[in-house]
This record gives C-alpha cells, sequence and structure tokens, in this order.
C-alpha cells in the first residue's frame, strides 16, 4: 500500500470513504492525515500505523487503546474519534476529529500566558479530563503537547486535548453506555513507567498504579508552567527529573518568576495539584474546577478568598496539622480565615507571605529573599500587618493635608496638644470622569482583564442606568469570565437603552453562546433575549441553533430553540426569508410545501435554497428505489425556478 512511504497515500481513498488529501506528520510509528470523509464531505484526521508498527502487539494495543478512549469520551474539550481499521497491507488507521490550531505548548513557548487565559484553559483540560475519568480512563501522559487550543465561536482558546496512547483504559468496560463497569482487566502492569518525565506525577513516577489525580498532578504542572512559563521541576538527567518529583518541594512561583505576581489563592490550587501523594491533591477534577471557579470570580470582583482549603504540605509523607485543621497541613489564625500562619513548609511560607502583601496593598510579590524576614510567628506576622495598615493610613492622612504648615506653624498632620480644632479626616480623591472610566475599561476588556473593568464601571452601573457603554462593556466582561449569567442582565439593559444593539455582531455572538451552554447560568436569559429583543436577529439564532450549526453539538440548546420558534410571537419577528423556511418546515404533506414554492422564489435565502434541493431528485423510493418520492414537486417549474431565483440572489 506504501512503497512510496506516507506520501503515496495522498490521493487514496481508505476503507472506500476516506480520501486522503494530505500528510500532517510522520513519526516512527506511523503519520498522520488529512482526509475528507467522501459521502458527508467533513474533514477529519487519520492516523496511520506503518505495517511493520502493527506487527507490534504493544504498539497496536496503545493504538487500540487511544481509538476507544478517544472513541467514548464524548466531551467538547476532547479530540473525539469516529472510525478503526485495518488495511489490506495490515496497518491499522484511526479516524479522528480533524483540530486545527495551535498546541498549547507554541503558546508558553512564546511567552507565559496572562492569569485569566491560563485559568480559562486550565479549567476546560480539568472539564475534559473529568468525563474520562468518570470512565474509568486515565491519560497518563498529558502535556502542553497534547492541548490543542482552536477558535471556537468567540474562543480563541477553545481546549481539545489529544492523544491517549498511553491511557488506562478499562477493557471490556466501555460498553454503549459509556459508563465504567467492573470486573474486567486494564492494559497496564504495575511497575511499568509511562508518560513523559516532565509532567509526571511521583506514584507514576515509581512505576505504582496510577488514577485520576496523576492527570491533575500533570494538569498542576502545566498550570504552573502557563502562569510562570517555567516547569516547577527541570533537569538534563531524567532520573533526577523523576527524582525531584518524588521528593523535591515545589518552588514557590515568586522564587521561579519574581515578575510573574500570581496571587497567592491561585497559586495554592496549583500547588494543591502537586502534592506529593496523591491523596493530598483535588479529589477529582470537579473539585479542581469549582475552586478555580471560585478563585476567578473572587479575583474578578477585587477580593480574596476565604473559601478555598489551604493546600497540604508538599513534604513527602504525613502532613503537618494542628488543631481543627488536622490534616490540611497548616495552621489558621483565629482572626484571619482562610490565611495560615502556623508551621508549614517553605512554599506554604511564601504562600503566606503572598497573602501578607496582598492584605498591606501590595498585589506584586516580593523577591525570594525577602521570604526569611516574613517566616515569623503566627502573632508577629500578624503584628506587622495590622502596623503596616495603620501606617498606610496616617501616611493617606499625611498626603491628604499636603503637609502644609497650619496657623500655629505646625503642620495640619501634627496639631499641638493645645490645639481645640479636631484635624480634618482625609478625604478619598476625586472620581474620574465617566468618560474616562469607560476608555480605561474598554482598553483593560481589550487586554482581556476582565476583573479590572467589572470593578471599574459596576459601582458606575447604578448612577448611569441608560448609559449603554457601560452595559456594553459589561457583558463584554462577563462573558469574558464565563459568568452568562450577568451578561446576559448586562446585554438586555444595553438593549432596552439601544435596541439597535441587537445588530452588533459581538452580542449576537454572546448571546447564542450563552444559549447553548456556554458560560454560567446564562441559558433561560439567553433565550428570552433571542425571542424577544434581539428581534429578527433573535429569531435568525433560534433557527440556527435550532437546525444549523450552532446546535449540532448541543441537542438540548437545539430543542429549547425549535420550542421556542413555535410560538406565534417570535415567528411574527421573522424576516421574510426565514418565516417561508419556517413554514416550508412546517408543512406536513407534498403538496402544502408546494404551494410554498412561489412565496420561496420571491423571498426565500440560504436557508430554504437547502431544503429545496432535498426535493429535487425523482428516484429514491418504492421498488430497487426507482419511484419518485414527491411528484408534486415535479409537476411543473416551481421547484427548479424558486433554487435558480435564490441562488441568483445570493450570488449578487
Amino acid at each position: 500500500m506504501r512503497p512510496g512511504g506516507p506520501a503515496s497515500l495522498i490521493g487514496m481513498t481508505l476503507s472506500g470513504r476516506y480520501k486522503i488529501e494530505r500528510i500532517i506528520g510522520e513519526g516512527g510509528m506511523g503519520a498522520v492525515y488529512q482526509a475528507e470523509h467522501t459521502h458527508m464531505r467533513k474533514r477529519l484526521a487519520i492516523k496511520v500505523l506503518h505495517p511493520e508498527m502493527s506487527r507490534l502487539s504493544e504498539v497496536v494495543a496503545r493504538f487500540e487503546r487511544e481509538a476507544m478512549a478517544a472513541a467514548h469520551i464524548d466531551h467538547p474539550n476532547v479530540a473525539t474519534a469516529t472510525d478503526f481499521g485495518k488495511l489490506d497491507d495490515g496497518s491499522f488507521f484511526l479516524v479522528l476529529e480533524y483540530v486545527e490550531g495551535h498546541s498549547l505548548r507554541d503558546e508558553i513557548g512564546k511567552s507565559r500566558l496572562e492569569l485569566g487565559r491560563a485559568l480559562h484553559i486550565t479549567r476546560q483540560i480539568a472539564s475534559g479530563l473529568q468525563r474520562a475519568h468518570q470512565m474509568g480512563i486515565v491519560h497518563r501522559d498529558l502535556k502542553p503537547e497534547n492541548v490543542m487550543l482552536i477558535e471556537k465561536d468567540d474562543d480563541k482558546d477553545f481546549v481539545k486535548v489529544l492523544d491517549f496512547g498511553i491511557a488506562k483504559v478499562p477493557v471490556g468496560e466501555l460498553g454503549s453506555s459509556g459508563v465504567k463497569g467492573a470486573g474486567q482487566p486494564v492494559l497496564t502492569q504495575l511497575g511499568m513507567v509511562y508518560g513523559t518525565p516532565e509532567y509526571m506525577a511521583p506514584e507514576q513516577a515509581l512505576g505504582q498504579d496510577v488514577d485520576a489525580r496523576a492527570d491533575i498532578y500533570a494538569l498542576g504542572v502545566i498550570a504552573y508552567e502557563m502562569m510562570t512559563g517555567l516547569r516547577p521541576f527541570d533537569s538534563d538527567s531524567k532520573v533526577q527529573l523523576l527524582g525531584m518529583h518524588v521528593t523535591a518541594p515545589v518552588p514557590p512561583m515568586a522564587v521561579k518568576a519574581p515578575d510573574a505576581n500570581v496571587p497567592p489563592d491561585v497559586e495554592a490550587i496549583v500547588v494543591r495539584c502537586l502534592a506529593k501523594e496523591s491523596t493530598h491533591r483535588w479529589t477529582d477534577a470537579k473539585e479542581l474546577i469549582d475552586a478555580i471557579t471560585i478563585v476567578a470570580a473572587k479575583l474578578s470582583s477585587g477580593g480574596r478568598i476565604s473559601a478555598l482549603p489551604p493546600p497540604l504540605s508538599m513534604s513527602r509523607g504525613r502532613p503537618s496539622h494542628a488543631g481543627a485543621n488536622q490534616g490540611r497541613g497548616v495552621e489558621s489564625s483565629p482572626s484571619m480565615p482562610g490565611v495560615g500562619f502556623g508551621p508549614a513548609s517553605a512554599p506554604m511560607a511564601s504562600l503566606h507571605h503572598a497573602a501578607a502583601l496582598e492584605l498591606t496593598g501590595s498585589r506584586k510579590l516580593a523577591p525570594h529573599g525577602a521570604n526569611v524576614k516574613l517566616m515569623l510567628a503566627g502573632a508577629g506576622a500578624l503584628v506587622l500587618i495590622v502596623l503596616s495598615i495603620v501606617g498606610m493610613v496616617f501616611l493617606a492622612s499625611s498626603l491628604k493635608s499636603g503637609g502644609a504648615p497650619s496657623a500655629s506653624g505646625t503642620s495640619s498632620g501634627a496639631e499641638s496638644p493645645s490645639s481645640s480644632i479636631a484635624p480634618e479626616p482625609p478625604q478619598p480623591p476625586p472620581p474620574l470622569s465617566v468618560e474616562t472610566e469607560i476608555v480605561t475599561a474598554r482598553a483593560a476588556v481589550d487586554k482581556g482583564n476582565y476583573g479590572s473593568a467589572i470593578e471599574s464601571l459596576a459601582p458606575l452601573e447604578p448612577q448611569y442606568p441608560k448609559n449603554a457603554a457601560i452595559h456594553q462593556l459589561l457583558e463584554r466582561a462577563y462573558t469574558g469570565q464565563k459568568n452568562a449569567k450577568d451578561a446576559m442582565r448586562e446585554a438586555e439593559a444595553w438593549l432596552d437603552g439601544d435596541p439597535k444593539a441587537a445588530e452588533d455582531i459581538k452580542l449576537q455572538e454572546d448571546v447564542r453562546n450563552a444559549a447553548i451552554g456556554i458560560g454560567t447560568g446564562g441559558v433561560d436569559p439567553a433565550f428570552a433575549l433571542l425571542e424577544q429583543k434581539m428581534r429578527d436577529h433573535g429569531v435568525d439564532i433560534l433557527y440556527d441553533i435550532a437546525w444549523g450549526a450552532s446546535g449540532q453539538q448541543y441537542p438540548a440548546a437545539a430543542k429549547h430553540a425549535k420550542d421556542s420558534l413555535a410560538k406565534a410571537d417570535v415567528r411574527a419577528l421573522a424576516s421574510k426569508g426565514l418565516s417561508v423556511a419556517l413554514d416550508f418546515r412546517d408543512a406536513k404533506t407534498c403538496e402544502a410545501k408546494h404551494a410554498l414554492l412561489e412565496r420561496a422564489r420571491d423571498d426565500g435565502d440560504a436557508r430554504i435554497v437547502l431544503q429545496l434541493k432535498q426535493y429535487v431528485f425523482t428516484a429514491g423510493c418504492g421498488f430497487l428505489r426507482r419511484h419518485d418520492c414527491y411528484p408534486c414537486m415535479h409537476k411543473d417549474q416551481a421547484l427548479k425556478d424558486a433554487i435558480a431565483a435564490i441562488e441568483a440572489r445570493l450570488k449578487k
């Protein structure tokens, strides 16, 4: 089949339906091709094992493992497999979803990622892993090279997890329901080490049995690398590198990248992923997702996170504990819940240091040498924080007075004891103009700093309820944070103040995405906007969700959209082109559809021409499928005339 090498497959049709178009890449085991399904006209990726590799049972087993894993993990953030087979020369092939984008490795190679972007990507990877883990599938080779970023809808960083070639798969337990069963062997052997050393969990490095928490560890390494630009552990020696994963404490991010400025609550999430003992990590991917959601929401509002449990000590063995926090590895001050000042390992000390800096008003982490000064007893550290706050208030008061001398010759910030005039309390600086705030917030949104935009604009919203720019930017910012509920609230306020906002392409995309379930809590409010306030644009989007590309992967949203389009008041908002397309779909008989051809000719658009072309064929029914299924559609030229007229309009 391939005497000329992988290139010789180009132009061939595999298994009667996959036409090979070009080679994407080649390795020692096989090659990956871009192909097209000849019947469905769908682009696909096909992995083909070299014939000589197909004779190696372990290689074939890995290939089958990837096929099973990718076929059963039905999740938007995992590249799916649709077919698996064997060619005439003995080569095995695997048909996969075609993913066109760039790897996370490429992005990290450019520079470390902005914090919000890193959290967004981490949460998506965790979401894909959650689905895999529910079925007992452990990836075991999670790394930036196996994470692709594609542009999907308005998300330029939509994640696709790839390559389950060495996944731990419960063979025989993945049935039609995709639910993990019991009592079947798995394709692994205790004592064998699989994976990439840079991202390998301690138990994986030791050849021990692994579960979902090994993937969480690898994801922690990836998150650390995204936020700092560096992995927590690196060595030219792979043996030494594996030993570091097993025994070395996790370096504080402020040591690896002093200017990265990762908030302590975010670092705590990553550090818990990297716990040496798997029992000390997040219990599962869902728990990690929830933690990221909480921290992202808190950071976006400018607050700190006190609800997240502190991470366990990174030292191998039994964690340190004290009092009510037994088992958490940190002692919390009773007066400051969520911030530990008790015994801690070096990584935890740096987290406490960062938390202290944030409490005293400094957002940037200090150099590593400063950690020595803050490794103090709980009471001493607390005194330093209180004194710092008092000093800042005193300094603000002095700056407010400007240091100008009083009538008695003393400064207003240091009244003489005999003075009967109380010092004037410090006043806040004059507020920036609304226009300046809007310009600043717009720049923040453009850069992806959604939390900053919300922090500056949210207080202005009650004062300027009809300011369309404020609602527009808040809608963009909340959408950027995947907070669809608040985004749709702002979209409604924007539309109330400016009905023409329905023509805004970005708003249409945001409302569509909220309706199909992208983001949190936005489905119902999004559909309410589509049904009325978005006018004919909303009905167009409903049709796209119901029968177009937007609803293909979201059956629940498609059903919701069809129910919406069944409402008379919603149908009344449809354009002429959409109205005839909807009526044609509703028509139950051939004669009823034929009666709509004149309207289709005059008003129809691309949405009905696709339906009309299904009725062009004059065979397909009856004995040997030779009879006309829709004879009434062919009794005159009305069908052909309608299609020709619509296509002529579309060309203009």
